[in-house]
């Protein structure tokens, strides 16, 4: 029995080269009927006086009657100056909120590497725009605490400073206890709500550090457990807030397992990417703050919120924003 791919493949051949090409532009043009084409405000002036001008590259453009300049529907946004179609973008959300492997996206999307790589770090980038403009806060009964996970120079040669050498997967750091190999990260969970993460140094951190991390994190009236580093004690003069440690206490109300919890899944998802490059890091962590309490629907809530927001990532962007000096 011939296969179906043979039988398109000898219905292809009685085609001419032009019936080809214009077949070939018919299902291109049926790829993209899923991109947005409803009119906007001016991305430049933000004017609402603006008029269908004709299409670009199979994308509807636009023209502003106030400051006369075009634009089409990727201008100032996480896809522009990108080849991918609106799918490949949506798809590559989706795998990235859901903690997938650049390799799984890859194959499923049917994109390079560089590509997947990319496209990625915007949206990490994106991520963090987010939270900026919305700033997570933590409030009601909080737990803090410091995971360490080990340094990485992944997709790099290792610095003249580092005297180690390279480590292969799984392998385990070289001295003993917390040492310079690896990255404190400091985390707070609200019980059944919003967490948040940032990497700061490579030791236990201090009350400045502290500070710094959580400014604007933390609600007045919430009550924070710790597990009596005294540097939390900070947090007092930060925000009107009570500071309770929890060692030694035996009931069941006061504890640290949510915290605990969401180190464990940091943990996890750093094996599973086997590794996070350092200078990476606070971009993941803003990444992992989102997936430790998704839902289906906060993603796909997420992923509207991406696709809109109002700004172009570029590749200088990806290597130099937001980098962890650590």
């Amino acid at each position: 029995m011939v296969s179906n791919t043979n039988k398109i493949l000898n219905i292809l051949k009685k085609f001419t080269k032009n019936e080809l090409i214009s077949l070939f532009n018919i299902a291109l043009d049926s790829a993209k009927s899923n991109e947005p084409d409803m009119k906007s405000d001016c991305r430049y002036c933000s004017s609402n006086k603006v008029i269908l001008y004709g299409k670009k590259h199979g994308k509807q453009r636009f023209m502003c009657k106030d400051c006369g300049r075009t634009f089409i529907t990727t201008t100032c946004t996480i896809r522009e100056m990108s080849h991918q179609p609106y799918d490949v973008w949506e798809g590559m959300i989706e795998d990235t909120l859901n903690g997938n492997s650049l390799s799984h996206s890859e194959l499923r999307l049917g994109i390079s590497h560089q590509t997947a790589f990319n496209m990625r770090h915007k949206i990490l980038l994106s991520l963090q725009d987010i939270e900026r403009a919305n700033p997570l806060m933590l409030q009601d009964v909080t737990e803090l605490d410091e995971t360490f996970v080990l340094e990485c120079y992944k997709g790099k040669s290792l610095p003249s400073y580092v005297t180690r050498k390279p480590r292969k997967h799984g392998a385990k750091a070289l001295k003993r206890g917390i040492s310079n190999e690896f990255i404190c990260i400091c985390s707070g969970a609200q019980r059944k709500s919003n967490v948040f993460l940032k990497a700061v140094n490579r030791a236990k951190p201090s009350s400045i550090e502290v500070s710094e991390v959580f400014d604007g994190h933390i609600a007045d009236g919430t009550l924070i457990l710790t597990d009596g580093l005294r540097s939390y004690n900070v947090l007092e003069d930060v925000a009107d807030c009570t500071i309770k440690n929890v060692t030694g206490e035996k009931t069941s109300f006061y504890n640290l397992n949510t915290v605990n919890s969401l180190h464990s899944f940091v943990k996890e998802q750093y094996k599973f990417y086997r590794g996070v490059a350092t200078k990476y890091i606070n971009r993941y962590c803003t990444l992992f703050e989102y997936a430790f309490r998704s839902r289906i629907s906060d993603v796909e809530k997420l992923k509207a919120a991406i696709l809109k927001i109002e700004r172009a990532y570029t590749i200088e962007n990806i290597k130099v924003e937001s980098l962890s000096h650590i």
